[in-house]
């Protein structure tokens, strides 16, 4: 089923109008929406990102879709209208306010997100100094040379401590802190030096000093799979940065406050996907910049608790993935899970020479593991990316794999 939007306008009691959400909602994207229903009339409308839109029938079943129906729907263009395909659709359930106010919250950041690679490629070429770093506001430039300079360093997070630290202060646990800070549970400068707070800081900088997000070029921008609690762990692409293509101080930080705001609601989406209960398994994925040199990437960790195998007599299981984008030579995947005392290491790169350097290296790392006094179940190195797992759960709010 195909439905047009055919104006921007948002109806709410206010009668407030938004500024068009064309550079936000990218072919391609993908966005929850709740179908409404005019009671006297039947017009429909769609409740997205807090904000509902006149709605027609473009293709597909004539009777649409009945009132509170939920849509997982993808752009498919966005001129002259807003054209929407619709993946899958769901009866609504009574839900209780923490579900409502997660639904809402996920509705607000997912059409807004971003890879936030575009923004750091930007960082990198601002702290190189190269052409036009040195005409845009100073207090912007101090803004954006904090937050590079807190980005860790990817030869550092070998150290177990190091790794810790920087996990913390990678922004998906910002507001516990706060809330630990506020009972002097927290040490303040994991706050100072918090990414997320560091990222509001460059948004609201940026702002202040004329910056128009919405007026920034939505041909350049990097669409990025939402993150997901379930699914494939894929690497985030590096990319390169746009300042290079952009001539004039008012575009440039256009530019860079709409990627730092699609950075700020990916991490905010990160969050809210770490909120999705599951009895059996407890799940958490964060997502960590990094820098080498004089370029940053993207560590996308998974960590998982399962503890239905415990339950039936086994031991108490655990996994940890990892996957990020190494460049030209491309992506590098590694999962480990550990049950009991017993420890499984599979390890994927999309370049046949990786694959043979992880091999040679192989037996070192089985013999490191034992001498830790693990049993192995297996060490395998692999040619490709892992591909979903029909099995899996589902994911809560929005499903991707469509």
């Amino acid at each position: 089923m195909r439905i047009d939007l055919v104006d921007f306008r948002s109806t709410s009691p206010a009668g407030s109008t938004s500024p068009s959400l064309l550079s936000e909602w990218r072919v391609g994207a993908l966005l929850q929406a709740i179908a409404v229903r005019d009671a006297a009339s039947g017009q429909l409308f769609l409740d997205i990102g807090g904000q509902r839109h006149n709605a027609r029938l473009a293709s597909g079943d004539t009777a649409g879709p009945a009132n509170g129906e939920v849509l997982n729907v993808r752009v498919l263009r966005n001129s002259p209208v807003l054209a929407l395909e619709t993946l899958s659709s769901s009866t609504p359930v009574t839900a209780d306010n923490e579900a409502t106010v997660v639904a809402d919250a996920m509705r607000r950041f997912v059409p807004r997100q971003e890879s936030p690679a575009l923004m750091l490629a930007n960082l990198s070429w601002l702290a190189q100094g190269k052409n036009g770093a040195d005409e845009l506001p100073r207090a912007v430039t101090q803004a954006a040379a904090q937050l590079w300079q807190a980005l860790p360093d990817a030869e550092s997070l070998g150290d177990p401590k190091t790794l810790a630290n920087a996990l913390q202060r990678s922004g998906t646990f910002l507001e516990a802190n706060l809330a630990d800070a506020s009972r002097g549970a927290t040490d303040p400068k994991v706050l100072v030096n918090d990414l997320k707070s560091l990222m509001l800081s460059l948004s609201r900088t940026l702002r202040d000093h004329g910056a128009r997000p919405n007026a920034a070029h939505s041909d350049i921008a990097m669409n990025a799979a939402p993150p997901t609690a379930r699914g494939p762990l894929t690497a985030l692409n590096a990319a390169p940065a746009t300042f290079s293509m952009i001539d004039g101080i008012e575009q440039q930080m256009n530019e860079l406050s709409r990627q730092t705001d699609g950075a700020i609601a990916r991490l905010t989406t990160t969050q809210i996907t770490n909120t999705a209960p599951d009895p059996a398994v407890q799940s958490m994925l964060i997502e960590l910049p990094v820098r080498h040199e004089d370029r940053a990437s993207m560590v996308r960790l998974r960590v998982e608790h399962d503890e239905s195998r415990k339950r039936q007599g086994g031991g108490d299981s655990w996994s940890v993935e990892a996957a990020m984008d190494l460049g030209q030579v491309g992506a590098l995947h590694a999962k480990v899970t550990l049950t009991g005392h017993r420890i499984g290491v599979q390890l994927r790169a999309e370049s046949p020479a990786i694959v043979n350097a992880l091999s040679a290296r192989a037996g070192e790392l089985e013999s490191i593991l034992r001498e830790a006094g693990l049993e192995i179940d297996r060490i395998v190195c692999l040619h490709g990316m892992p591909v979903g797992d029909a099995g899996a759960r589902p994911a809560r709010l929005l499903d991707v794999r469509a």
